[in-house]
């Protein structure tokens, strides 16, 4: 069964948030207001992912209780070549983010700040995730300057990051590309992978405003996985049939 899913949602968290960013508005976005954008926007499954950040996951799962929506936890890390989602199962204790954030550097200075990095290059930070239990997925990875493959890292960086088997997908922002990236076809970056879109949102109103379809047997962080194992049968966006 395809589920509608967006893994790639901020909360006030984050300080580039829409309620921060034009405090004149005096927007005061809820737990249940994220909620509630994202079932709007008929979707099955979201992922928390504030900028190298924890702390609202708890409270938007609350909200969720009986919704029928399923939230991922997670964090979007800020690390040497961009950024990187940090996915976790339904039911991981938040302290787990926590310590994989403190084990990679990241003090309360860091935290919803998107502009703040560590020192740990993307393929590190992706063993860490994945060794913590989590999905690593490169955030907007086409997009200049924090999308690793439009970085100004050097070229060899970056396909040293493009070759890591700790990275499950890509997460573009130009779906055009996709089948450039699942299958290979670019000469300088030639390793094969799950292309997904998210919609980065940072005000409820934006949540599922890009999104990704994904065939799995159950909404979890296994499901996923064999999804992402399985991209060409199991992945669609928008426009494509399922």
């Amino acid at each position: 069964m395809f589920h509608r899913i967006d893994l790639h949602v901020h909360t006030p968290a984050s300080s580039c948030y829409e309620d921060h960013v034009n405090p004149e508005l005096g927007l005061q976005t809820t737990p249940e207001g994220i909620v509630e954008g994202a079932i709007a926007s008929g979707l099955g499954a979201i992922a928390i992912c504030d900028h190298n950040s924890a702390e609202a996951i708890d409270s938007v799962r609350e909200a969720a209780v009986d919704s029928g929506l399923c939230v991922f936890p997670g964090t979007e890390l800020t690390v040497r070549g961009g950024h990187l989602l940090a996915i976790f199962d339904l039911d991981t204790p938040v302290v787990i983010l926590r310590r994989l954030l403190a084990d990679m550097g990241f003090n309360q200075e860091h935290r919803g700040n998107g502009y703040l990095g560590v020192s740990a290059w993307m393929d590190e930070a992706a063993r860490m995730v994945v060794e913590a239990g989590g999905l690593a997925i490169a955030a907007h990875a086409d997009r200049y300057p924090r999308g690793f493959l439009a970085s100004e890292e050097a070229t060899a960086d970056k396909k040293r990051i493009h070759e890591s088997p700790y990275l499950s997908a890509l997460e573009i922002t130009n779906p055009a590309d996709k089948a450039l990236w699942n299958e290979g076809k670019s000469p300088v970056y030639p390793k094969k992978y799950a292309c997904l879109q998210g919609s980065d949102a940072h005000s409820p109103g934006e949540i599922g405003r890009r999104w990704t379809a994904i065939d799995m047997p159950s909404l979890t962080l296994a499901g996923l996985r064999l999804a992402l194992a399985d991209y060409r049968r199991r992945v669609r966006l928008p426009g494509e049939s399922m």
